[in-house]
């Protein structure tokens, strides 16, 4: 299907420049963007009072633990995993991990979201909700060596990367939980086979100062350190958090390219800390967002988590951040920490069309004096119109295209149920 999105506000992302602009789109590519494009056979979308930018990419999520969502609130992150969310997590099904998984993907699309970064277990189960909503993902195993020395953990990874890696519009890496839930050998094992396959890593670092302390304390190593002795970095890494880095940590994450994930409503509900996004940008460190799961967020909103990148990086100074800044984080910065930067984060002629579509015919974003500041301080969820994604609209006048959201309600409220009673 082609589709002509006509007369939209454009950002681009290339730049902060906003200019009104034409877009056609063919075989899922960015085929033409210009002034009063004519085309025939196309599905026309009226853009008036609109702005259209790339869709959003949420690098670092569990989508499988939305059935979690208020069940554990108000506690310390190891407080939180030990007596809250492991004993659970322990009964959860296959069901239960699809179910969860399409819940969290309807949220992230009708929020902006077209890509997102997981890693959890069962992910054969969030792929099949990732291929019936058509969004675009990098799905890791969580890897620990709690249980048999983590090596089922990793022929479960392998297996993954064997039957889905480049199909569906889905990447495969391996997802070293954290340096509490791994050690030396296992995290030299997952190196090994990461790099044998030429994958991705997604690890959470540095999120919590009583994680530092106890490495430092074991090793005498922070956990940046401690990874890179066991050549996590030598692939490309997204690394979740990292509220707790040195100075030498930065030089080693900039030294391998490892992008940092900033996931601030997660690090301030668990109570872990505020992270400088400045100083990390500062050393030359790429920084993306990432909601972190629903369990620990309660939403999967990046308008959110943009709202609140940009006020929790005020509290060192008001001129930190600006909101294009944060746009970036969002978008151009997201799709570099994924290896997408050649296929997503921007809008040009040739690039895959993930696209948002956001009414700013409102009262939230009247008068219009700033649109960039709009989007990061004033841009509601709701005002996601529209959502395309390789070039097939998803999400249309705020609706799902093909998708019982009201059964995918039921279930997940019946399966939670369910579940506690195990």
């Amino acid at each position: 299907m082609k589709i002509l999105i006509k007369n939209t506000k454009l950002l681009s992302m290339t730049d902060s420049k906003i200019e009104e602009k034409d877009i056609l789109i063919k075989d899922g590519k960015i085929e033409k963007i210009s002034d009063n494009i004519e085309e025939n056979d196309v599905k026309i979308i009226d853009g008036t009072k609109t702005l259209t930018m790339p869709g959003l990419i949420n690098c670092h999520t569990h989508v499988g633990m939305s059935l979690f969502r208020n069940f554990a609130d108000d506690e310390d992150l190891q407080t939180w995993l030990n007596e809250k969310i492991w004993p659970l997590e322990d009964k959860l099904t296959k069901e239960d991990v699809y179910i969860a998984s399409m819940l969290s993907i309807l949220e992230m699309i009708k929020t902006g979201t077209t890509t997102f970064a997981d890693m959890y277990y069962l992910e054969d189960e969030t792929i099949k909700a990732i291929k019936e909503t058509g969004i675009r993902a990098q799905i890791s195993r969580g890897l620990t060596d709690l249980a048999d020395d983590g090596l089922d953990e990793l022929k479960e990874n392998v297996e993954l990367f064997n039957k889905y890696n480049d199909l569906y519009m889905i990447d495969i890496g391996f997802g070293p939980h954290a340096i509490y839930t791994t050690n030396s050998k296992f995290l030299q094992k997952c190196s090994d086979t990461a790099k044998e396959l030429n994958a991705p890593m997604h690890i959470h670092l540095a999120e919590t100062k009583v994680e530092n302390d106890d490495a430092i304390e074991k090793y005498n190593m922070t956990p940046t350190e401690f990874m890179e002795k066991n050549h996590i970095f030598d692939q490309r890494t997204i690394a979740a958090h990292g509220v707790y880095l040195t100075d030498n940590d930065l030089k080693i994450l900039a030294n391998h390219d490892v992008s940092v994930i900033h996931c601030p409503s997660s690090n301030l509900k668990l109570g872990s800390g505020f992270l400088d996004v400045t100083r990390l940008k500062n050393n030359g460190v790429n920084v993306a967002l990432g909601t972190d799961s629903s369990a620990s967020n309660n939403h999967l909103s990046m308008f959110k988590e943009m709202n609140m990148t940009s006020l929790v990086s005020k509290i060192h100074n008001p001129k930190n951040l600006n909101a294009y800044e944060v746009l970036e984080m969002a978008t151009v910065n997201g799709a570099k920490a994924l290896g997408l930067e050649d296929r997503i984060g921007t809008i040009e002629e040739g690039k895959d069309a993930d696209i948002i579509i956001i009414d700013i015919d409102n009262i939230n974003h009247t008068p219009n004096n700033n649109l960039i500041s709009s989007l990061c301080y004033s841009t509601y969820e709701s005002d996601v119109r529209d959502v395309i994604i390789n070039g097939k609209l998803v999400y249309e006048n705020r609706k799902f295209n093909g998708i019982d959201v009201d059964e995918i309600i039921k279930r997940a409220s019946e399966d939670f149920e369910k579940l506690k009673e195990r």
